[in-house]
């Protein structure tokens, strides 16, 4: 590469960065090989400029690895397929560097070393990486010793990384390696170094789970680390040193009780009397220990924990940890609401879990600092106690609740009145908490006036109100009778004019964009509408009306994501939804402020692809609520449609995408016919492209089925190429490494294998009806096939087992005793009595009738079971 020097110092200047950064790139493209080797002699030559040196190490890291899955792998595989000559002059030039004598141009070098070591070491390649830096960490020069701890940081990081991807596990020998190194210099004398060998620790400890195994090494590693938390005058090390505590409890929590006293004793000492960035990574360790028996007592309650146990170490330390948490909660340093992690709100949060560990055991002494606080002349330790109560109200029982809330009703509506703002905001979540947790026990009739005048509050707390009536809403519902969607009526239906008049007056409010305050009106609004009862819907016709003339006033200020006009759109959704047929007479301003404000994003955006989900969402409740009707909008929507369709490369966009065209065929019915030839291309162009996201693939499948009820006999004519994309989508199977149930592999299996079931029974059912059933006989064979795979594979979840009940009964049905005959057969009768024991064990009682169906069409065409 010609003058590497030269041109790596004019990509600093602004005026030639361009010009030189391009060269650059041509240099990569024409020869990687070459490229490597330059940079890395330009950043092992002494007589280089430093900047030089470290771009070069930038560049080098930058074509080893990228944050792109697709194209770190690109990266990885381009290196190993280099000479291997090559790569040891880059792995000699580099390790020379790392040991110069500046110590940026080293880290540079350090940075490129992890990332040629993370290709290498998984492979066992470079056996020699570990060994080396090993061998720097016991050297005499500190400056070699530090930034080889670096390296050894680097390297962990991205090892560990690759494990956790699904890698094979690092070689026991150079993961003693590198613990044996990192162990060494935390207990360096030098701080910088120590600093550097327990931010790496932190990383290694991952890869340590054979180590740990062995009650001496843990006990060396255990001590190693609670040394470092004790370091004297040195808070960067504690800090880190506390956060591989963290590590220790996430990873090896099956371990941790024999050290509890030992680290009890020391984290509560350091949350009490060291400065916050000691103290919050100690607090965190109570925090991950909660996770990890929360995640242990899940496992249990599943049946999956084997060997896994609970030691019940947050029960245990219960009567000194909840004091602590408490006294906590009163360090807040202003009264001004800031969204900087401190360590009140770590205590808050570590309170939260605690109480969904132990429940209702934390009640009694969380309520003796609440009543003793509560009253209290200082601001913070009133809302301290304010903020406890509302912490524990996941977890324990509403039995144990409910006498606490019913005697501290009154004293918390008048503490609405309370001088200090943080006092206000702090009850306002805690009734959102109350609501969300225990909402049987809301006083609904007498709570909801009081939120509604409080919604007149600062912004801060009118926030937190709109979210409590929300919460409210949500959970306070009447009694559904069957068949029916909504209650008749609910606890808050006598107040669902005053409530809606009041969140569409915070909504107008001068000062509705503080704490995005309008934002949640329109959701607190959205979700009353939503749950409220039938009684409620001689007011929704108004509120729609006001709600378009909202979204009208809404154009004149647009953001870059058209935020505002999405919550207005979620309102009407719900209205829409609410009001059915109803919606009618409103249906054409409905389209039109839906697509007024598609055509505005995609303005903002800068591309027809963008399409704005909550009006789309707008858009598909307008469709269900007027069915065909809706063919008179598809020439206006039909080509934003085909948009979202076409634009694969957002996923959720094109998902959602999807999903509308499926629900349009179910309303358009035959009119869908002059858009099928459209549409359908578009999604065969989706299932053969490789990058298409695997959840838009599974989606895809139920659509063709909506599509052929939809238009019946007409589908005649997509029936070869949509059964060859069925046939396609049968043949996927599990990758052989796959042998976790919880596996995505897994998850989008089961996806596919139930759209492609839905897509057969509406196929079926559509050509029935056209009286053209027999097009799809030559098929059965495959349907057959694909049902025996499905039986026979362990991983296959209820949702595919009830889909093949229905299509194997509907294929029964439709082909009776030829196809019968065939069932009856040694090769496929296991799999049918397994499909009939699966009806008749089932709690779902449409899968028991469908079971039961099944079994009476064997019956009556001969293969009685």
């Amino acid at each position: 590469m010609a003058d590497l020097t030269a041109l790596l110092l004019a990509t600093q200047d602004p005026n030639t960065r361009a010009q030189a950064e391009a060269k650059i790139k041509e240099a990569e493209a024409q020869s990687h090989e070459e490229y490597f080797k330059a940079l890395a002699d330009e950043l092992s030559r002494e007589d280089k400029p430093k900047i030089a040196r470290q771009l070069s190490g930038l560049l080098l890291k930058n074509g080893l690895a990228a944050k792109d899955p697709k194209r770190n792998t690109e990266l990885k595989m381009r290196w190993a397929a280099l000479p291997a000559g090559s790569r040891e002059l880059v792995k000699q030039a580099t390790t020379k560097a790392l040991i110069t004598a500046d110590m940026d141009v080293g880290k540079a070098a350090a940075q490129v070393l992890g990332k040629i070591g993370s290709i290498e070491i998984p492979v066992n390649e470079w056996p020699g990486l570990v060994p080396l830096l090993l061998q720097h960490v016991t050297n005499q020069d500190a400056r070699a010793r530090q930034i080889s701890l670096v390296c050894l940081g680097y390297l962990c990081e991205d090892l560990v990384i690759i494990t956790e991807d699904g890698g094979a596990p690092i070689n026991d020998e150079i993961a003693n390696h590198i613990l044996t190194a990192v162990a060494q210099g935390m207990r360096d004398a030098d701080n910088n170094i120590k600093l550097e060998a327990t931010r790496a620790f932190y990383h290694a400890v991952v890869l340590a789970h054979k180590n740990f195994s062995k009650q001496n090494e843990r006990d060396f590693i255990m001590q190693v680390v609670i040394d470092a938390c004790k370091t004297q005058d040195c808070e960067p090390v504690q800090s880190v040193a506390f956060e591989c505590l963290v590590q220790i409890a996430t990873e090896y929590y099956q371990h941790i009780m024999p050290y509890m006293p030992v680290i009890g004793e020391m984290t509560f000492a350091t949350i009490r009397g060291s400065s916050e960035k000691v103290a919050m990574p100690a607090m965190e360790f109570w925090a991950t220990v909660c996770d990890e028996e929360l995640y242990v007592s899940d496992l249990v309650a599943a049946g999956q924990a084997g060997d896994k146990q609970n030691f019940n170490v947050i029960q245990q330390a219960l009567p000194h940890l909840v004091p602590l948490l408490t006294e906590m909660l009163t360090r807040q340093q202003s009264e001004e609401d800031d969204d900087t992690w401190n360590l009140a709100m770590a205590a808050g949060s570590c309170l939260t879990l605690v109480a969904q560990v132990v429940g209702d055991q934390c009640v009694d002494l969380v309520l003796a600092f609440v009543s003793g606080n509560f009253e209290n002349p200082d601001w913070k330790f009133r809302e301290a106690a304010i903020l406890a109560y509302g912490s524990i109200m996941e977890g324990p029982s509403s039995e144990k609740m409910r006498p606490l809330v019913a005697g501290s009703y009154q004293p918390l509506v008048l503490s609405l009145r309370d001088q200090s703002i943080a006092v206000r905001d702090t009850l306002a979540w805690t009734f959102g908490r109350i609501a969300q947790f225990h909402p049987t026990i809301v006083p609904v009739k007498e709570l909801t006036p009081v939120l509604g005048q409080a919604l007149q509050d600062v912004p801060r707390v009118a926030t937190n109100i709109c979210w409590v009536l929300q919460v409210l809403a949500e959970n306070t519902e009447g009694t559904i009778l069957p068949g029916q969607l909504y209650a008749e009526t609910t606890p808050l239906s006598e107040f669902f004019p005053a409530l809606a008049q009041a969140l569409l007056e915070v909504t107008m409010r001068p000062d509705a964009t503080e704490r995005n305050l309008r934002m949640a009106a329109y959701n607190s609004l959205g979700m009353l509408v939503a749950k409220a009862g039938n009684d409620c819907l001689p007011n929704m016709g108004k509120l729609t009306e006001e709600m378009l003339r909202h979204l009208s006033e809404s154009f004149k200020v647009i953001d870059k994501e058209c935020e505002l006009q999405g919550y207005i759109c979620g309102v009407l959704t719900n209205l829409t939804q609410r009001l059915r047929q109803q919606v009618a007479p409103l249906a054409d301003r409905l389209m039109e402020s839906a697509l007024q404000v598609i055509t505005a994003f995609q303005q903002v955006k800068g591309g027809v692809q963008c399409l704005h989900e909550e009006a789309l969402l707008l858009v598909l409740a307008v469709a269900n609520s007027v069915g065909r009707s809706f063919d008179r909008y598809m020439p206006l929507f039909a080509p934003h449609l085909k948009a979202g369709l076409e634009n694969c490369e957002d996923v959720q966009v094109c998902y959602l995408s999807v999903g509308v065209l499926g629900d349009l065929s179910r309303c358009l019915e035959q009119d869908l016919c002059k858009y099928c030839d459209t549409f359908l291309e578009i999604l065969y162009k989706l299932l053969v492209n490789e990058g298409v996201d695997r959840k838009i693939k599974a989606a895809i499948m139920p659509v063709f089925g909506d599509v052929a009820l939809a238009i019946a006999g007409d589908f005649e004519k997509y029936l070869p190429p949509v059964l060859d994309m069925l046939s396609e989508a049968s043949k996927t199977r599990l990758p052989a490494d796959v042998t976790d149930p919880n596996d995505e592999w897994v998850d989008y299996l089961n996806l596919l294998r139930t759209g492609v079931m839905e897509a057969y029974t509406g196929i079926i059912h559509g050509l029935k009806d056209a009286g053209k059933l027999e097009l799809f006989k030559a098929h059965v064979n495959s349907l057959i096939s694909l049902v025996q795979d499905i039986c026979n594979d362990k991983f296959t979840n209820e949702d595919v087992l009830k889909a093949t009940l229905g299509v194997l009964g509907d294929v029964i049905f439709a082909f009776q005793n030829e196809l019968v005959v065939y069932l009856q057969t040694p090769a496929f009768a296991p799999c049918l009595q397994n499909l009939v024991q699966f009806a008749s064990r089932t709690n779902d009682p449409r899968t028991q009738r469908t079971g039961q169906w099944l079994q009476s069409l064997l019956q009556r065409f001969g293969a009685g079971m």
